[in-house]
């Protein structure tokens, strides 16, 4: 009955973990852009520019900081 439960609440985390991880990956992906239209619309357009820059570099250092650990763990 102990382990039947832990088994369940162990899967039940992972689900949840699982979520707030799809979460935050549709914040971010559509929340860069989508916060850059809203500056931009205001009239502010180099702080939506600078905004959407800072994003643009960001992303792109998280991609190359993983493909760099991931080859790291495969060497």
């Amino acid at each position: 009955m102990w382990s039947w439960l832990q088994d369940l609440l162990s899967e039940l985390f992972e689900a949840v973990q699982g979520f707030i991880l799809v979460l935050l990956w549709l914040l971010w992906w559509i929340g860069g852009p989508g916060l850059t239209a809203i500056v931009w619309s205001e009239g502010d357009k180099r702080l939506a520019v600078g905004f959407l820059a800072a994003w643009s570099i960001v992303t792109v250092l998280y991609f190359t900081v993983s493909r760099l650990i991931r080859r790291a763990r495969r060497a």
